[in-house]
């Protein structure tokens, strides 16, 4: 016995609406860029790709773009970049990012950074302190340090707020592209 037409129609829009469910909610899912936070890497209304599966199986590295949820707010999505690690010891002085990671301190070079831009401390982290991430914490900060709510105001964010790994810019064309 044939199918109609538009019960085969029907089948394949819901098997697709269900696919598209499925991936949406466990591997990757399409998020636009909002504000300045992150200029000059991302614009806002920019489109990215954010991969949700590596998290389970890899810890996020210093230097990588995510998108996270900041405490206390399940229906915001933010876009920062991991400044600092777990076991990290962090400062943030004199215009700088300092690390002191398993015992090996540096000044955190920041080639993505506007030229000469000034990283200042804010209202949970302070100028020349020092603070030890703990297990599951992560320092994120927009690139564009002057108009970016981070770490820097809302403190450390545990590993579970992180929803996932920035992977593919798609929009604008000109831009297209995997992210590093």
């Amino acid at each position: 016995m044939k199918k109609s037409l538009f019960v085969e129609l029907i089948e394949t829009v819901l098997s697709s609406l269900v696919v598209i469910f499925i991936l949406y909610t466990t591997i990757a899912i399409p998020e636009q860029v909002q504000g300045a936070s992150m200029e000059p890497s991302f614009y806002s209304g920019e489109r990215i790709l954010v991969e949700k599966i590596t998290k389970y199986f890899k810890d996020y590295e210093t230097g990588e773009i995510v998108v996270l949820h900041p405490p206390n707010d399940n229906n915001v999505d933010f876009i920062k970049r991991v400044i600092a690690v777990p076991g990290d010891i962090v400062k943030i002085y004199n215009c700088g990012v300092y690390i002191n990671r398993d015992g090996h301190k540096y000044k955190l070079e920041e080639p993505y950074l506007f030229m000469d831009t000034c990283t200042a401390s804010g209202g949970r982290l302070g100028e020349g302190r020092s603070y030890k991430l703990n297990e599951n914490e992560y320092l994120v900060l927009g690139d564009n340090r002057t108009r970016s709510a981070d770490s820097r105001s809302f403190g450390f964010v545990t590993k579970d707020r992180i929803v996932g790994r920035v992977v593919f810019r798609f929009w604008p064309v000109s831009q297209i592209g995997y992210i590093n």
